[in-house]
């Protein structure tokens, strides 16, 4: 299995697509005083690191947050409703050129498929999040977790992740921002079973340590 990089004009209609449809959601839930979100690209595609495996038949993802900001209506509070809600308007608003909505751990995952639907062409995951702050002050995120042993459903406080940002920004300032580039493809390629943020994060570690120590 190897991995290569998406071209932008492969994933920018369908990014355009996906934030169309999201769009639209927003204003039913909005005008129908629902609650109001707002929503952005994380992980590999937010990055625009965007892989996919070459000759494969899965395509490439992307992955967006679905940040809650005001509930109108107490109910949708409730965890399981809320993630009913957006399955069910994902299934409404992707035409049939999509699978339906898939209900996992800790996103929402939609398909595109093909003109027989016998392969998947690109997929999105959706995570519902919040935020809020602790006693501390600091910044903390929480999403919906599914719970398929239980069949529950619950807010959950998201780990703390690496601070990367600070990194990031010395080797941007550098201008090696390529290096960061070519070496976490090829560090994909030897351990393409292990997760891509944790790929990313080793490779920054890497090129930090070739440049600033």
């Amino acid at each position: 299995m190897s991995f290569e990089y998406v071209p932008k004009g492969e994933y920018q209609p369908f990014k355009l697509e996906v934030d169309e449809i999201l769009r639209k959601v927003q204003r039913f839930l909005r005008e129908n005083k629902i609650l109001t979100f707002q929503f952005n690209l994380i992980g590999s595609a937010g990055r625009k690191f965007i892989t996919r495996v070459k000759n494969g038949n899965k395509g490439f993802d992307l992955d967006y947050n679905i940040v809650i900001q005001k509930i109108f209506d107490e109910k949708y509070e409730k965890p399981k409703l809320l993630k009913e809600t957006f399955i069910k308007l994902f299934n409404e608003y992707f035409d049939n050129s999509y699978d339906y909505a898939e209900d996992s751990t800790s996103v929402i995952t939609v398909k595109k498929l093909n003109a027989n639907r016998n392969k998947i062409l690109h997929s999105v995951d959706f995570a519902i999040v919040s935020y809020y702050e602790d006693k501390d002050g600091k910044e903390r995120q929480e999403y919906v977790r599914f719970d398929k042993n239980t069949n529950t459903y619950s807010w959950v406080l998201r780990k703390v992740a690496t601070d990367h940002r600070y990194v990031e920004d010395l080797i941007k300032e550098k201008n090696v921002w390529q290096d960061v580039k070519d070496l976490y493809l090829e560090n994909k390629n030897k351990e393409p079973e292990k997760k891509s943020r944790i790929v990313y994060y080793q490779t920054l570690e890497t090129i930090y340590k070739r440049n600033f120590q």
